[in-house]
Order: C-alpha cells, then structure tokens, then sequence
C-alpha cells in the first residue's frame, strides 16, 4: 500500500480541509462584519471594557492601528508585535510604575518570549513582500497562530486515535470521533483567538504535539516541543503532569530500573535513552524557573501582579473577582451579563469535559486539563475564561463522545458558531479602534 501524498492520511486530509475552510470564514467574517456592523459605544462587557472601547482609545497605539489585517489584531496582540519588532524594552509600549518599589516596568514584560521570538525569524523571509514592519509582524504571526492550531489538530487526532485498542485506531469510529472533536474545537466561541496575533493557536501545536509524540515514545521531541510550550505561555509548564503520567505508564519505571543495570555494565546508551524522557518531564519546570528567576521573569511577576491581577493560585482573589464579576454583570446588565455567563459556562463545561475523561481512565489528558483549568480559574482576575478553556484538550475529546447523539450535535454546533459569529462581530477594528 503506496504511502499518501506528503506523508496525509485520508482523516488528516479531511482535517486539513475542515482547518483552511475555518480559516477562511473566520478571517472572511471578521473584515466582513467589520464594514457592515457598526456597535454602540462605550461598551460594558467586563470592567475595562467601557474605556477601551471609548471613541479614539487606540489612537497612540501604533502596532494596533496597522491597516494591514486589523481584524486580527487587538489587546494584547500589542504586546506580541511589540515585542517582535521593537524589543522587550520598546518605547512605544510604555512602562507601569510598580506600586512597592516605584520602578518603570516595561509593559513588554508581561509576555513570554518564543511566540514574538519566532514572529521576528518568520517575518525575516517575508519582509522581501515589501510591507512596513508592523504589517510583515502581523503576518508572520498570523501565519505562526494558524499552522500552529493545524499542528494542534493534527495531535489531536492522534491522541483521540491512542486512547482506543489498535485494532481501532483506523476505523471508522475512530475517524469520526477525531472528525467531530477538530470541528467541536474549532467552533467553540474561544477558538477565535487560534486565527488572532495571540499564542492559543501556538499553544496548542506544542502542547498537544508534545502529549502526542510522548505517547508514541518519541522523547527528543517531545522536549523540544515542551521546552518551547513553555516559553510560549505560563500554561506550559503544566506539561510536567500529563508527561509524567505518559511515561509512568509505558513503563517507565520499570525502564529505568533496567537502565541503572546497564550503566553498572558500563552500557551508557541504553541509560541516556531511559533519562531522555526524564529530562522532558523536568524541563517544563526548569525552564519555567529559569526564566521566573531571570529580569524578564520577574518583571513579568509583577506586572502580572499589580498591571493584571493575576498570580500562582491566588484563590482568595479569584473567589473575590468572581464575586465581583457577578456584580458588575447584574449592576450593568445585557454584554457584562451574556459576557460573564459565556466566562462561566466555558469553565464548567471545561470542568465536566475533564472529569469525564478521568473517569473513563484517560489520566494523563484528563490531569493537564484539569491543570489548566484550576490554574485559570485561581489565577486571580475571572476575566478571559473562555479563551483559556479553549486550549483544554479534554473539552472537545469530551463532546465528540457526546456528539454521537445527532441532536446534541447539532444544536452545539449551530449554538456554538452563534457565539462565535457574535464574538467575532465585538474582535472587530471598528468596534475597537476609531
């Protein structure tokens, strides 16, 4: 049997088209609603938003006021291309003024270096187009968000294939539960944000891919694409759970123990093949303290701190921003109160999608998930949980089990596309640029 053209599987060619069409209706629609949807101002969906949405807000905002893909930028896209183009210590961001010490922080700090780092390589080839700097940054980025939300896909058909018995890996139930699980992911209302100049759709590529590759023992890679993840979000580092639990597993204790007997008979290769997955379950935290510990790391702490309001599980102010979240919301009604149920309801399903999984003995994506899902929930601020839960592998696994029923899948698809549609309309230049 001949091999498929560039190494795709009929599914991963299926999936390849479902990605290019997604693609092109979310970037279609944004520059679309753009020009056919005017909001009203100011807008109340969360504390923040009333003056980030007042007339000329983004004026001074160079690397937001591009008109080169617009649509794909916003927030903390700022931050991404700022970074990429200008530095860490780029002027044009600005700074914060720590409250305890009174020192200028850049406000480039606040974000991990290995998404900007690969906008800056990737933008080298396509600065032959001739577009200024900030449109070529906005590409490169764009195209690093999209081709890593493909990779996610790609390991989230493998990881969906691993967790049935091998002679089912290729059939047909199989094939349809990898099917709906990539439409599931694409169509939840925080996927936006996998086709914006924001690290989601980066994220998912290596952290998935890492998940996928430890699965089938390919431990090289898998560091590399960890050690990457965790430079690309504070999320990576939680890693350490799900690739631990791989590789307890396949054996690896038992693994070890043969190899502490080979390099007793001075046979080292087997040991540094035994120690190489070792060394993927440690990096993530390694690496994560290297950078904590280094000036970027602890300027990032504090602005996440006192800029952000966010922190290592800061339960007490998680509960309190829930608390007032759900006030804000009644006090101000309609946005603030669809926003903060959306915000709500994606953790729950993310939660339920996660416990499912565990029970059903899918431990080790099960554990990151729920990881990701306890260390967004208690970072401190509630704002921008339905961003977070998109990038929880256990979510879209869980309802491709559900979407057996042809009535669920319907109405969470058509439900789901609503609020993306929706979401799409409030990410748009004219909603929030003047």
């Amino acid at each position: 049997m001949t091999r498929p053209s560039l190494g795709l599987t009929p599914q991963r060619r299926t999936l390849l088209a479902i990605w290019a069409l997604w693609v092109v209706v979310v970037i279609a629609f944004q520059a679309i609603s753009a020009e056919r949807v005017r909001l009203v101002r100011p807008d109340y969906a969360v504390s923040w938003s009333s003056w980030e949405t007042e007339l000329g807000n983004n004026l001074f905002k160079d690397y937001l006021n591009e008109d080169f893909l617009n649509q794909q930028v916003a927030w903390d896209s700022e931050y991404y291309l700022g970074i990429a183009v200008g530095g860490y210590d780029d002027p044009i961001a600005g700074t914060a003024t720590d409250p305890d010490t009174n020192k200028e922080i850049p406000r480039n700090y606040s974000f991990f270096p290995f998404y900007p780092a690969l906008i800056r390589i990737v933008a080298v080839p396509l600065s032959l187009i001739g577009l200024n700097a900030i449109a070529t940054a906005t590409l490169a980025g764009l195209i690093i968000s999209l081709l890593g939300t493909l990779a996610g896909i790609f390991a989230l058909d493998d990881l969906i294939r691993r967790r049935l018995p091998k002679n089912e890996r290729d059939g047909a139930e199989a094939t349809s539960l990898s099917t709906r699980a990539v439409t599931y992911l694409l169509i939840f209302p925080g996927a936006l944000f996998f086709a914006q100049i924001y690290t989601e759709g980066l994220f998912i590529g290596l952290a998935f891919g890492a998940m996928a590759l430890a699965m089938r023992g390919r431990w090289a890679v898998t560091t590399a694409l960890a050690t990457a993840a965790t430079l690309t979000r504070a999320h990576g580092v939680l890693l350490v759970v799900p690739l631990a639990i791989i590789w307890w597993e396949s054996g690896g204790g038992a693994t070890v123990g043969a190899a502490l007997g080979e390099l007793r008979r001075r046979r080292f290769a087997p040991t540094l093949r035994a120690v190489l997955p070792l060394l993927a379950i440690a990096l993530p935290i390694v690496v994560h303290l290297l950078w904590r510990t280094s000036a970027l790391g602890e300027g990032w702490a504090r602005l996440q701190e006192f800029y952000f309001g966010r922190g290592y599980l800061s339960i007490t102010k998680s509960i309190a921003s829930l608390i007032e979240g759900a006030a804000y919301a009644w006090e101000y009604g309609r946005e603030a109160l669809v926003t903060y149920v959306l915000d709500r309801a994606s953790f729950l399903l993310a939660l339920v999608g996660s416990l499912a999984l565990l029970r059903s003995r899918q431990i080790a994506i099960a554990a990151f998930s729920l990881a990701l899902v306890a260390a967004s929930t208690f970072s401190g601020d509630h704002q921008s949980t339905i961003r977070y839960m998109a990038i929880v592998p256990a979510l879209p696994i869980w309802l491709a089990g559900l979407g057996r029923r042809v009535w669920f899948d319907r109405i969470w698809s058509l439900g789901c596309t609503l609020l993306l549609a929706l979401l799409l309309m409030l990410f748009s230049r004219d909603f929030w640029v003047a």
